[in-house]
């Protein structure tokens, strides 16, 4: 099996090649669907593009002849294989809002150079299709796992995950998974979320709207005040909220203009120095709730939504807090510290810290997977970021993202990453990628399950 293998990873890339346009479009396919989880209606618990997104991926495991099941809408599910054990892999066919400033269409997907460009294209739809194509392959070449593999395709992980909670009402879990939705080598902790909704004590007359963000975990890229009939506008750099190290909070930027207007009430002025404070560096050191440890790194700590509700000051914080961390902790420093900006605080949600030890037979596996293709041994880190392994046993993070040359698409500063506008995903790196995950499945297939 080990000539065999060897044979069918280096047959793997130049499939890919012969396949590159048909994978363009079927990820296209998705690309075009503007699948942003909203209140569900008809029978659809996240909307109707949304299930028009697992509806199209159904057609697709058609297509190329594969079994598909729909779970209530929740997910759907394409199987391969045969056998007692189950090996998931996890993906998610939701996307945040396109937001502004793209300078593509964000729902049509486009090649350039080696990239393709679109909401989607990184996070996650480009993955998806990926792993519909390992499928592919392994059944082209009539190779049929004594296991079944299980792609699981959710719709509301960019909002909460019940989507995943549905489903393992309705299914078993697979003994061992893992999640395309991150960086290599492997991520065996998550961080806890935690998103907390301030208000202000009512504001003057004088501040007649105020508006910022479009996704709950994106860095707003631009924030609007009106202040005496006066437009103040503030133009950051927008990115996921897990790593604000990689942009410039507009809502910050917000709260240090309207500071310099006069005729602000104190608690006008109030309202305004907690957003400067809290958009000013993404991690609460400036409100002193931060935090963090050996495993975790840092906590985040961002504003990322505001409005005006009722005459007062509406806002979201996005946090990530360390595996090691208390939420009741982090709040009770929160209402201490925005207290003093007569702001009050309410949690909106609250989804614990994910973590696998690192020592596990899973982790150690599929670390070793991944230095023998790539010829390096790498520590398995914690990130910041969240997957569908945070809600699923036995699950860990695992790729697909490698290092990248975004310089080559010439996009100004902000664009190009996922939760940016001019969204991208390398189709060289992704490739590689699955060269990784197909050398998984073989290995698996030759030694089975690890235990």
């Amino acid at each position: 099996m080990k000539k065999d293998m060897g044979e069918l990873l280096q047959g793997l890339a130049s499939w890919l090649d012969v396949h590159q346009e048909e994978f363009f479009e079927d990820v296209a396919s998705l690309v075009e669907i503007p699948s942003i989880c909203e209140e569900g209606e008809g029978g659809y618990p996240y909307g109707t593009a949304c299930a028009q997104a697992l509806r199209q991926m159904g057609h697709l495991a058609e297509k190329y002849g594969f079994a598909w099941q729909n779970h209530g809408w929740h997910c759907v599910s394409i199987r391969y294989g045969k056998g007692e054990k189950q090996l998931g892999v996890w993906g998610h066919l939701d996307v945040v809002p396109a937001g502004e400033d793209w300078l593509n269409e964000p729902f049509v997907c486009r090649k350039v150079r080696n990239y393709l460009l679109g909401r989607g294209t990184q996070d996650n739809k480009g993955p998806d299709i990926g792993s519909l194509y390992l499928l592919r392959y392994l059944k082209e070449k009539n190779i049929v796992p004594p296991f079944e593999i299980r792609l699981i395709y959710g719709c509301q992980e960019e909002t909460g995950m019940k989507d995943v909670v549905e489903y393992l009402k309705l299914e078993r879990a697979p003994d061992y998974s893992f999640v395309p939705d991150c960086s290599f080598p492997v991520c065996y902790g998550e961080k806890g979320f935690l998103e907390l909704k301030l208000s202000s004590e009512k504001l003057s007359g004088a501040v007649e709207a105020l508006k910022g963000g479009s996704a709950v975990n994106e860095i707003p890229g631009r924030g609007t005040a009106v202040i005496r009939g006066g437009r103040i506008e503030t133009e950051g750099v927008p990115g996921h909220s897990a790593y604000p190290d990689k942009c410039i909070n507009a809502l910050g930027l917000l709260g240090a203009e309207c500071l310099k207007r006069n005729g602000l009430s104190k608690v006008d002025r109030r309202c305004f120095h907690f957003l400067a404070d809290a958009g000013s560096d993404g991690y609460g050191r400036v409100l002193g709730v931060e935090r963090s440890d050996a495993d975790s790194g840092p906590m985040t700590c961002a504003p990322t939504l505001l409005c005006m509700k009722d005459g007062r000051m509406e806002a979201v914080v996005n946090i990530r807090y360390p595996i090691t961390a208390q939420s009741s902790e982090i709040v009770a420093d929160m209402e201490k510290a925005v207290g003093r900006y007569g702001i009050s605080v309410s949690v909106m949600r609250d989804s614990a810290p994910n973590y696998e030890d690192p020592a596990s037979p899973w982790v150690q596996y599929l670390s070793r997977v991944y230095a023998d293709v790539m010829g390096k041994a790498e520590k398995p880190y914690v990130m910041s970021g969240g997957t569908y392994a945070r809600k699923v046993p036995n699950a860990v993070g695992f790729g697909p993202g490698l290092p990248k040359d975004l310089t080559v698409l010439g996009l100004p500063e902000g664009h190009g990453e996922c939760h940016q506008p001019d969204e991208s995903q390398c189709i060289d790196t992704l490739f590689m990628a699955w060269k990784i995950y197909m050398c998984t499945i073989l290995r698996l297939i030759e030694t089975g399950f690890p235990k």
